[in-house]
């Protein structure tokens, strides 16, 4: 997921802050659990120093024993780490048969034992029966035993936090998917309404998602009023220069004819441009590619005939325009007019999907045009040959066209050698 999306800076957040949760829970537990294994082994020491204060003494004698010494089997294996002694502070009075020769100083610190192993140490001070002299007993255990005993009770806690945050990390992505549904179907309800497939949108559910709601239902409400006063306003102009044309044709004089035919054909131009700006802004404007090809053949094919040119129309597979059906027929019209009128003996036309919606292509076998002129062409009166009939707006006008569609139009080179147009427009899903 990007970082650009709300569901993946949500995980992100929600993901660090989890950890950051665990990683102070493993602290705290871990000082908990450390207390408790330090309190434990204090306890077993603590035990040990009493039962050796409690069985130490002196005889008659004056020689110092303690009988019987704990019976723990630890206190008896050599240099095992768990070593208890009574000393003076001037010598060492009795000690554990684990220290074998050694002892822990006379005066009983106990850091480290006879093998150089680091300790735990307790100890105490007491008087033993049969004299008054001050004695120290110290007890010990292996610091490697205590750091053992700790790791063996913080692994189980690790891989239980870690199971606990993956548990967490998956709650949160099913929480951030179904808090984020409304979303994702808001998201749908407006691309019906871009596609045609509904005319308003839905009342949103979620109360976040209302006001923009509302005001896209304001914004659509208002695009459809300038759609419709758009093309009022394109008739009302076609219908006022229609007739003066007219009676200016009826009384025009052969020489001004060409300056009347090119005078209605720039205001078509422009008329057409005001529609097809009109027709984008409709979100249900959409074209069945087929029936207009058809349409296309049928009128085309008399002057296709008289040429000498076959025309062959294709358009299996191929999506729905998402515009006008008149911008369409008008935008293949144009084209397919120039492609006969150059062509020697075959024009193809094929439409079909593609990536980026609607792909129809023109070819033609007639004698190309050069990739330095191709660029000239698609502005508005530009013509490769003077001594051809027309106007040179044909290519520009279906290049304006399509470019108001958010389409565009490139000019390539065909097989045999002829031109090749290709015209990319937005499909209808």
């Amino acid at each position: 997921m990007r970082l650009g999306s709300i569901r993946a800076r949500m995980l992100v957040w929600s993901a660090g802050l989890t950890l950051g949760a665990l990683v102070m829970a493993w602290f705290a537990l871990s000082a908990v659990l450390a207390d408790f294994v330090n309190r434990r082994l204090d306890a077993e020491l603590t035990a040990a120093a009493r039962g050796v204060m409690a069985a130490a003494g002196w005889d008659a004698a004056g020689a110092f024993a303690v009988l019987p010494p704990p019976a723990d089997a630890r206190f008896d294996r050599p240099l095992s780490g768990w070593y208890w002694q009574v000393s003076d502070g001037e010598a060492v009075l009795a000690r554990s048969p684990s220290l074998v020769t050694g002892d822990l100083g006379t005066d009983g610190a106990g850091r480290a034992g006879p093998d150089g192993a680091g300790l735990v140490a307790y100890q105490a001070a007491f008087t033993a029966p049969g004299d008054g002299r001050r004695l120290t007993v110290s007890v010990t255990l292996p610091a490697a035993e205590a750091a053992a005993e700790l790791s063996a009770i913080r692994s189980p806690l690790a891989l239980a936090l870690a199971v606990l945050g993956a548990a967490l990390m998956a709650a949160q992505v099913l929480a951030a998917r179904a808090g984020l549904v409304d979303l994702t179907r808001f998201a749908r309800a407006v691309a019906a309404v871009r596609d045609g497939r509904a005319d308003t949108l839905p009342p949103a559910q979620a109360a976040e998602l209302r006001p923009l709601s509302d005001e896209l239902s304001r914004l659509i409400a208002a695009n459809a009023a300038q759609v419709t006063r758009a093309r009022a306003h394109a008739g009302d102009l076609a219908h006022a220069l229609k007739t003066p044309l007219s009676v200016l044709a009826n009384r025009a004089t052969p020489e001004d004819a060409a300056l009347i035919d090119r005078m209605d054909r720039t205001i078509r131009w422009h008329l057409t441009r005001a529609r097809a700006a009109a027709a984008g802004l409709d979100p249900a404007a959409h074209a069945v590619v087929a029936p207009v090809l058809q349409d296309l053949a049928l009128v085309l094919t008399p002057e296709a005939r008289r040429r000498g040119v076959t025309l062959d129309v294709t358009a299996t597979g191929a999506p729905d325009f998402r515009g006008d059906t008149e911008d369409l027929a008008e935008i293949l019209g144009a084209l397919a007019e120039n492609a006969i009128k150059w062509a020697r003996a075959s024009v193809r036309i094929a439409a079909q999907r593609c990536p980026d919606g609607l792909e129809i292509t023109l070819t033609d076998d007639g004698p190309g045009i050069a990739e330095a002129e191709r660029a000239r062409l698609l502005t508005r009166g530009a013509r490769l040959d003077e001594t051809i009939p027309g106007h040179g707006l044909g290519l520009a006008i279906a290049a304006d066209r399509i470019a108001s569609y958010g389409g565009h139009l490139t000019l390539g080179q065909a097989r045999g050698g002829g031109l090749a147009v290709t015209v990319t427009l937005p499909a209808r899903d």
